[in-house]
């Protein structure tokens, strides 16, 4: 059985086993903890390694005056005022210019939104807030709103038998397969916790919508448990959310795959998708007029800023997950490609920036390997230069298709997630490092071109569809 052939069972699962129905708690559970189990699960069948552990360092930053007035004044969500529209940005954020950062997803969409707006920003994966340039944030601090309004809410505990029960063993029985006491024991503190950060987060959403009153929500990643926590508040409150996509869809991405339609209130009304293949391949909950086709404005806002560069040298550009078979294929790669004619670039992933060299490094020791990655770029300049692009499953693999470049596909763990690329010859799918060397060195593959992936004009499409479903939730 293939990764593919398992999700499709899963989903059978589920529709089989009812799980959206099971309760515990008095709470319908399954949705907020479907992914970190299906995730478990794949592990369990041997079907993806695990691949290295990337853990960000913590950082401060010193309190400037700065600083401070927007923690305390202009950034403070106690200070909000009534907005058309809320919207909550992605924590991982890239330089801007300076001492400034943005989030690719909604910076854009901030500057150039005609309607009253917010920008709920969380703290980043280093637990700080993030300064930018826009006059519509505010900093979104549950702990601090629970501190001052002197919330505390009983700490509640889920029966270990009710989920041995309603979730362990419809698993076991379905897939045939025992459960140990370790896996058991986390899936427990998992719904423990979500349970409870629940009613925090509830309390919170219910307080902050109740002052902005938003005529509509968007949101980045919509499966954080506490995204869900936020449609249902949402949706008691007759409040439209939109999911800007910011990651792989299609038929592979189980966080937006579901066995049929449903309603399901932790989950957002709309979907704003790259293009029309997210629309017309993933099987959403929703109903077809909830997926709009409208782009990735940051995506085609380098596409126009960042001209091809004319380089003397050839440039491979591998992408890491976290997974050492992609940096040994860039090893290998560099020591048989001629240095002189190619240049091999190693671009990390966020959660790698800080300690690559401690996991990857000693796959990467080859001279002409340049190992690149950080918060003061995006990927988009990195692809700008490529002539060759290599990965497993990345969602850089489908924006790679906005710039002149051939995208490879490694025939190992998730690559089934982007099968869509190869298999309609946007991309090369690949089975060792000595098939690619041949594969760029002959040259010869000529990606199909016919069909856009990403929609044009996003902004435009973006403004136009708020403003249409404001008007169709108004009625």
């Amino acid at each position: 059985m293939n990764l593919k052939e398992f999700l499709e069972l899963f989903l059978k699962f589920e529709n089989d086993c009812d799980m959206f129905r099971v309760r515990v708690n008095h709470v319908n559970i399954w949705h907020y903890i479907r992914l970190p189990i299906y995730e478990e699960l794949i592990k369990v069948f041997g079907l993806c390694d695990a691949g290295v552990k990337a853990v960000p360092k913590k950082a401060t930053y010193p309190m400037t005056l700065e600083r401070y007035w927007r923690e305390k004044v202009t950034c403070n969500q106690f200070f909000a005022q009534k907005r058309d529209v809320l919207i909550f940005s992605h924590p991982r954020k890239y330089k801007d210019d300076g001492k400034y950062y943005k989030c690719i997803y909604t910076h854009l969409l901030d500057k150039s939104l005609d309607n009253s707006h917010y920008v709920l920003d969380r703290r980043n994966m280093e637990n700080n807030f993030m300064l930018q340039r826009s006059s519509n944030i505010l900093y979104c601090d549950m702990g601090n709103y629970l501190k001052m309004k002197r919330i505390k809410f009983s700490h509640e505990s889920v029966l270990r038998s009710d989920v041995d029960n309603k979730i362990i063993a419809p698993i076991q029985n379905y897939f045939h397969i025992d459960i140990n006491w370790r896996l058991g024991k986390v899936w427990l503190e998992m719904i423990n916790s979500y349970l409870n950060q629940r009613k925090n987060w509830i309390s919170y959403y219910s307080y902050m919508l109740g002052k902005i009153n938003p005529k509509i929500i968007l949101l980045v990643v919509s499966y954080d448990y506490d995204k869900m926590f936020l449609c249902e508040v949402a949706s008691k409150r007759n409040i439209p959310v939109v999911e800007l996509q910011h990651g792989a869809m299609g038929c592979s991405a189980l966080q937006y795959n579901f066995y049929k339609k449903m309603n399901l209130p932790s989950f957002p009304d709309y979907i704003f998708t790259f293009g029309q293949f997210e629309k017309e391949t993933t099987r959403f909950p929703l109903s077809k007029d909830r997926i709009i086709p409208v782009g990735f404005p940051e995506l085609e806002d380098s596409y126009h800023k960042y001209k091809k560069r004319k380089n003397c040298k050839k440039t491979v550009v591998f992408i890491s997950q976290g997974f050492k078979e992609i940096a040994e294929y860039a090893n290998i790669v560099a020591k048989k490609l001629d240095k002189h004619k190619y240049h091999i670039i190693f671009q990390l992933h966020p959660k790698e920036y800080d300690n690559w060299e401690s996991t990857l490094g000693k796959y990467l020791c080859h001279s002409n390997i340049e190992v690149t990655g950080s918060f003061g770029n995006t990927i988009h300049e990195t692809l700008a230069q490529a002539d060759w692009v290599i990965g497993n499953y990345s969602t850089v693999l489908y924006e790679a298709q906005m710039f002149d470049t051939k995208v490879v596909i490694l025939k190992f763990g998730l690559y089934q997630i982007v099968e869509y690329l190869y298999a309609n010859k946007y991309a090369l799918l690949v089975d060792s490092p000595e098939q690619l060397v041949k594969e760029i060195e002959e040259d010869t593959f000529k990606p199909d071109k016919s069909i856009t992936i990403f929609e044009k004009n996003s902004l435009e499409k973006m403004q136009k569809e708020i403003i249409k479903i404001i008007r169709q939730n108004q009625r």
